[in-house]
């Protein structure tokens, strides 16, 4: 393992390169920021708050009753976990405001470094990842920013400042616990991501069926991921606001798509479950043949999710490193790139037509341009991306397609089947692609292209420029 990491070292990605990257992440990160973001710095206040003054059991009610004084939409939402890391994460800012005056913006900004900062830290876990299922060395060198420069994490992280990327810090660092074969810290840490984002069950259980066959280890690492998200919920059980309600509208979208039989039952949780039925049965020839389903198995399964369920944008850095894994895992990463192309275009067009005027233009207003009077929203000649996309005929109705297509070949033909790919059986001729290539490439045409230049325009003409 040390030989082969000093040979990905040799292939990394230069200077120029990380600082370009870099530069790109702390523009993004000034310049843009999305409502939640400032909710949550204010939520988290509210919590110290109630800490301080003895009230933490009140932290859910108080989030509630805080719309009216604050002007925010939303409550408090998630696990309390998430807010207590937000609330350590944030304590020097808030101390340092009782003694001298600290605007809400830089509170937005220090909540956000959370992250971003899990962003960052994905980029090397997925590297540590990729060395151990033993991609080709350049793509391995490569995965930090090919996943950085994703722009489905791009656009997350970033630019939206959303914290998805916080849980999926927390299944990266699992799959290297799990690949190592350490499988009570795997369950440990997968039961860490599971408060940030209970999709992390979804990846949890397969990865459990494919290690172990014994019923009582099953239910043993099943009880050990629990070891965080039950306490917290227990400790909170009737006086989390609405927080039940607003989880419980989340997870009716597993149940949108239905099968047209056997009474309408949910058409994602079917497949799952037949998928975890087929797991269990399988029984690998060997560790490595066990190694090397594991990439495919997340994507399989966090597809078949996007699929089927009403997604929200910044859900969908959870689906990227999956994508490049097994990208470049591929003889054929050329086809693949060419296929997340489309998909990334299919994503950002969905985003416009789904949530029309809230994830573009007015994304500058929360950032600094915004902080100084630069307001797309107070412009009567605001335009939202859709406008532009519509003179693409059915470009709306285009959209899902071309997220959905790309996700589905690549189900299809990535599956391993007797021991290579659907893929290899099309075409033995290898077909092959850069990583530089495809990492700069796809985030220059795709979030460049789909989401920076509609968006600067209409922000442009919103200031009557």
């Amino acid at each position: 393992m040390e030989k082969l990491q000093k040979k990905t070292a040799a292939q990394a990605p230069g200077k120029a390169c990380l600082a370009a990257v870099c530069a790109l992440a702390v523009g993004a990160f000034f310049l843009w920021n999305h409502p939640d973001i400032t909710e949550t710095a204010r939520h988290t206040r509210i919590l110290l708050d109630d800490v301080f003054a003895g009230r933490f059991f009140d932290f859910y009610s108080d989030t509630m009753d805080g719309r009216a004084v604050y002007g925010y939409q939303n409550a408090a939402h998630y696990h309390i976990v998430f807010y207590l890391l937000c609330a350590v994460w944030d304590l020097p800012l808030y101390l340092l405001g009782k003694v001298a005056a600290v605007s809400d913006l830089a509170f937005v900004y220090w909540t956000k470094l959370v992250g971003v900062g899990a962003w960052a830290a994905c980029g090397f876990l997925l590297r540590s990842v990729a060395v151990r299922l033993e991609l080709p060395r350049e793509w391995s060198a490569w995965m930090p920013v090919c996943f950085w420069l994703c722009p489905l994490a791009f656009f997350s992280a970033p630019v939206m400042g959303q914290y998805d990327s916080v849980c999926l810090v927390f299944i990266l660092w699992a799959l290297v616990l799990y690949l190592d074969d350490r499988m009570p810290a795997f369950a440990l840490v997968m039961g860490a991501a599971l408060v940030f984002k209970m999709f992390a069950l979804f990846l949890l259980i397969p990865l459990l069926l494919l290690r172990e066959k014994r019923l009582g280890r099953l239910l043993g690492y099943g009880a050990l991921s629990l070891w965080l998200y039950l306490p917290g919920a227990l400790l909170f059980a009737g006086r989390s606001g609405d927080a039940g309600l607003f989880n419980s509208l989340i997870a009716e979208r597993l149940f949108a798509a239905l099968l047209p039989f056997a009474g309408g039952a949910s058409l994602f949780l079917t497949v799952l479950a037949l998928l975890y039925a087929l797991v269990y049965a399988w029984r690998p020839a060997d560790a490595a043949a066990r190694r090397d389903a594991v990439p495919y198995l997340c994507l399989a399964v966090l597809g078949w999710l996007f699929l089927c369920v009403d997604w929200h944008p910044q859900w969908l850095i959870l689906l990227s490193p999956f994508l490049l894994l097994t990208l470049g895992r591929s003889r054929h990463p050329l086809w693949w790139a060419a296929l997340q192309l489309i998909l990334v275009a299919g994503y950002f067009m969905r985003v416009a037509y789904r949530f029309p005027g809230q994830l573009e233009a007015n994304l500058f207003d929360g950032g600094l341009l915004g902080a100084l009077g630069l307001l797309a929203a107070a412009q009567a000649a605001g335009r939202t991306n859709s406008l532009y996309f519509s003179l693409l005929p059915f470009a709306d109705r285009l959209a899902a397609v071309a997220f959905s297509a790309p996700i589905l070949a690549g189900l299809i033909g990535k599956f391993p089947a007797a021991g290579r790919p659907l893929e290899d059986r099309l075409d033995e001729t290898p077909a092959p692609c850069p990583p530089a290539l495809y990492a700069w490439g796809c985030f220059a045409l795709g979030w460049g292209v789909f989401w920076l230049a509609p968006t600067l325009y209409a922000w442009l003409r919103a200031l009557g420029l």
